[in-house]
């Protein structure tokens, strides 16, 4: 399948994708502080996960956006942790886990909406439909994987 390496501007993509990155990246920050908060390290890492597929969808929409002719923004975030605040949310959250798939589930809904909503409208270029057709079934995966994860957990 031969693939054209203009793509055309459409305001309404770009709109959309910008709409996306956007929800993504505040994700992203999100799962980053409420990783550290729980003490499950397979639980973390799950956090973790999604945390890095968000940064790795952030990466492809950019470029998508600035291939269609829309601005690329910065999306790096600092990874530096204070931890100082951790430990005060550690201190002042019974229950860490159950707050990290509450977060998980929101940012889920949130995310998995945009992408239907940018599924809705007519995408001539077929690369990408299928890379939010891609993405939307990864976040999907891995939220699920962190939910089973809890249950397993909470069943112990």
């Amino acid at each position: 399948m031969a693939t054209s390496l203009s793509v055309q501007s459409d305001p309404i993509i770009i709109k959309r994708l910008s709409e996306l990155r956007s929800v993504l990246l505040d994700g992203m920050k999100h799962y980053g502080e409420v990783a550290f908060s729980v003490a499950n390290k397979t639980f973390q890492k799950t956090i973790l996960a999604l945390e890095e597929q968000s940064s790795q969808y952030l990466n492809e929409i950019n470029l998508q956006i600035e291939a269609m002719g829309g601005k690329k923004k910065s999306i790096a975030i600092q990874k530096k942790l204070n931890l100082n605040s951790v430990a005060e949310r550690k201190s002042g959250n019974d229950h860490p886990e159950k707050q990290a798939l509450q977060i998980s589930k929101k940012i889920e809904s949130s995310v998995i909406r945009l992408y239907g909503k940018i599924l809705q409208e007519p995408i001539e270029n077929e690369s990408i439909k299928k890379m939010i057709q891609n993405q939307m079934l990864g976040i999907m995966r891995r939220t699920l994987q962190l939910k089973l994860l809890s249950k397993f957990l909470h069943n112990q």
